[in-house]
C-alpha cells in the first residue's frame, strides 16, 4: 500500500574503502541518483552497499558491475585501495600499513523515525593480505565518533568492546559468520526478505541496462522461468492494477461509511437525549405553571369573597343612612316649627313620633348594632366611633348626628371607591386568568408561551432576513437556548437575566442584517 511504513536507507559511512578515507553520505527517503564522471566513485559506494546487503565478503564476480560487466575487482583491492599508475597494467596500493576498514548502513523507519545500523569491520594485514572480518548490528543511529578512535578506524576487537559497553545484550549483535548474519539480516533487521530471490535480483539489478526489450527484461530481472507470455502478463498486470484501484476506492468508501455510521449513531443518541431532556423540561414548566395558576385562582376566590362581603355591608349602610336621614329631617322640621297650632300639631306629631319611636326601638338598636361593625374597620375614625357609641346609647345630638351622617357618607364614598378598585383588581385577575389559560393551552400543545409582541417581532425579523439573504434564518429566543437542569441554578439565572431572557438571537453571520431589520420596527411596541 502507498501508506505502508518501511525501513529507508538514510546514511552510509565508509572508512578506508578504496580511495575513500573517511566519508558519510546521506540519502533521501525516496529515489536517489548517483551522478558523476567515470572513476568518481559511484560504483565504489554501490559495491560497499552490496557487501552488507549480501552479507558476503567474497565479492568475486560482482564488484564494479555497475560500471563494467567484465570487471574482476577483488575485496583486497577495494580494501587496500589499488590504483593504476601506468599503461602496462601497473598498479600501486594506497594503504601499505596494517589498517581497519568500516562500512555501516543506517536504516530509519518512516513512521516512527527509529534508527538501526548494520555494518562490517575488516582488519587487514598488508604483509600477507590476510583479512579478518566481523559483521555487526545495533539499535540507534550512526556513532558520533564515526567508528573511529583518534585518527584511525576502530578494529574488530575495539568495535566488539564498544558494543558491549554501550548497548544492552538485546540491542546489538556481532558475528564473523556470513550465513548466520545473512539470516539475521533478512529475517529480522530488514523485515523478512527472501534469502534466495533478493540477492539474485539485486545482483541482476546492479548491471541493469535500459536498452533491452521488455520481454528480455522480464525474463532477466523478474521471472526465473524462460517460458513466459508477455501479453498475458501485461493483461494480468492491468487487471491487477484495476482491481487494486477498485479495492483501494472501496476501502476508502468503507472508511467514509463507517465514519458516517458512527456520526449518525452519535447524532441519534444526542437527539434521544435532547428529546428526553426536553420532555422533562416541559413537564417541569407545566407543573410550575399549574402551581402559579392554582395560586392565582385562590387569590381570585378570596378577592371575590371580600368583594361580596363589602357589597353586603354597603347595602346595609345605605339603608341605615337613608332611614336616619329621613328621621333627622322630620325631627328638625318639627323642632324648627313655632306657634300654638304648630305646637299642637307637634304634640300630635310627637305622640305619633313617640309611638313610631317606640316601634323603632328595636330597629334603632339593630341600626346601632350594624354601626358597631364599623368600629372594627380600619377606615373608621375615632370621632365616628364615639358618635356611633352615643348613637347606640341614645345620647347623640343633632350636631353629632349630622357629623355621623357626613362620616357615613364619606365612608360610603370610600366604600364605592374601594369597590371600583376591587372591580379593577378583579378585572386584572380575570385577564391574567385568561392569559394563564392561553399559556397553559400553549404548553399543553408543546409550545412555550411568550408575549405576543415578542412572537410578532421574531416573525417580522425572520421575514426580513429571508428577503435579504434568500435563506430561512433561524431567530431564537434566548430562553429557548438555555437548558438549566438544576432548579436552584434555573431560579438564579432567571432572576439574573430578568426580561433579558426574551432577547432575540441569530447566527453571527446574519447579525448585521437582523439589527437593520430590528431598527425598522415600531419603537414604542418592540424596542423593549
Amino acid at each position: 500500500m502507498t501508506n505502508q511504513k518501511f525501513e529507508a536507507l538514510s546514511r552510509i559511512l565508509l572508512n578506508n574503502w578504496h580511495y575513500i578515507s573517511r566519508k558519510t553520505l546521506s540519502f533521501n527517503q525516496g529515489i536517489n541518483f548517483f551522478t558523476g564522471h567515470s572513476g568518481s566513485g559511484k560504483s565504489t559506494v554501490i559495491d560497499a552497499m552490496q557487501i552488507l546487503l549480501y552479507a558476503n565478503t567474497d565479492g568475486r564476480g560482482f564488484f564494479n558491475k555497475a560500471a563494467a560487466d567484465d570487471s574482476d575487482r577483488s575485496l583486497i583491492e577495494y580494501l587496500r585501495g589499488m590504483v593504476n599508475i601506468g599503461e602496462n597494467n601497473e598498479f600501486a596500493y594506497l594503504r601499505n600499513q596494517n589498517f581497519s576498514t568500516t562500512i555501516v548502513l543506517e536504516l530509519k523507519r518512516t513512521d516512527t523515525g527509529e534508527c538501526q545500523c548494520v555494518g562490517i569491520v575488516f582488519d587487514v594485514e598488508t604483509a600477507t593480505n590476510e583479512i579478518s572480518r566481523k559483521f555487526f548490528w545495533h539499535k540507534g543511529p550512526l556513532w558520533e565518533n564515526g567508528y573511529r578512535t583518534g585518527s584511525r578506524t576502530m578494529t574488530t576487537q575495539e568495535v566488539s568492546a564498544y558494543l558491549q559497553t554501550i548497548y544492552a545484550k538485546e540491542d546489538y549483535f556481532a558475528t564473523s559468520h556470513n550465513e548466520r548474519f545473512r539470516r539475521q539480516l533478512y529475517d529480522v533487521y530488514l523485515g523478512g526478505l527472501d534469502s534466495e530471490k533478493f540477492p539474485l535480483l539485486f545482483k541482476r539489478a546492479i548491471p541493469f541496462r535500459m536498452n533491452i526489450k521488455l520481454e528480455d527484461f522480464v525474463k532477466e530481472y523478474i521471472c526465473m522461468e524462460q517460458d513466459i507470455h508477455i501479453e498475458d502478463m501485461q493483461e494480468s498486470v492491468m487487471q491487477y492494477g484495476r482491481m487494486r484501484k477498485k479495492i483501494e476506492d472501496t476501502v476508502i468508501e468503507i472508511g467514509y461509511l463507517n465514519g458516517m455510521r458512527e456520526k449518525f449513531s452519535a447524532v441519534c443518541e444526542k437527539e434521544a437525549e435532547i428529546r428526553q431532556n426536553t420532555y422533562f423540561f416541559r413537564r417541569m414548566e407545566i407543573l410550575d405553571y399549574q402551581a402559579r395558576i392554582q395560586a392565582l385562582t385562590d387569590k381570585s376566590r378570596l378577592a371575590r369573597e371580600d368583594l361580596d362581603r363589602q357589597e353586603s355591608q354597603r347595602t346595609a349602610l345605605e339603608e341605615q343612612t337613608e332611614d336616619l336621614t329621613r328621621q333627622g329631617n322630620e325631627l328638625l322640621g318639627r323642632i324648627s316649627s313655632t306657634g300654638y297650632e304648630d305646637l299642637k300639631n307637634q304634640l300630635d306629631t310627637a305622640k305619633e313620633l313617640s309611638n313610631h319611636l317606640n316601634k323603632s326601638v328595636t330597629k334603632w338598636s339593630q341600626t346601632g348594632e350594624r354601626l358597631k361593625e364599623w368600629i372594627d374597620e380600619e377606615a373608621t375614625s375615632n370621632q365616628t366611633i364615639w358618635d356611633i357609641e352615643e348613637f347606640e346609647n341614645n345620647t347623640i345630638d343633632e350636631e353629632k348626628l349630622n357629623r355621623l351622617k357626613k362620616s357615613i357618607a364619606e365612608m360610603r364614598k370610600e366604600t364605592e371607591e374601594a369597590q371600583k378598585e376591587a372591580e379593577g383588581i378583579l378585572r386584572d385577575i380575570r385577564k391574567k386568568e385568561r392569559q394563564t389559560s392561553e399559556e397553559l393551552t400553549q404548553l399543553k400543545a408543546g409550545n412555550k408561551a411568550y408575549p405576543k409582541y415578542l412572537e410578532r417581532a421574531r416573525s417580522l425579523i425572520q421575514q426580513r432576513l429571508l428577503e435579504e439573504t434568500g435563506k430561512a434564518v433561524e431567530v431564537h429566543v434566548l430562553a429557548d437556548l438555555l437548558d438549566i437542569r438544576d432548579e436552584t441554578w434555573r431560579n438564579a439565572v432567571e432572576g439574573y437575566l430578568g426580561n433579558n431572557k426574551l432577547s432575540l438571537v441569530v447566527a453571527p453571520a446574519y447579525a448585521e442584517a437582523a439589527m437593520a431589520a430590528y431598527g425598522e420596527l415600531d419603537r414604542t411596541e418592540y424596542f423593549n
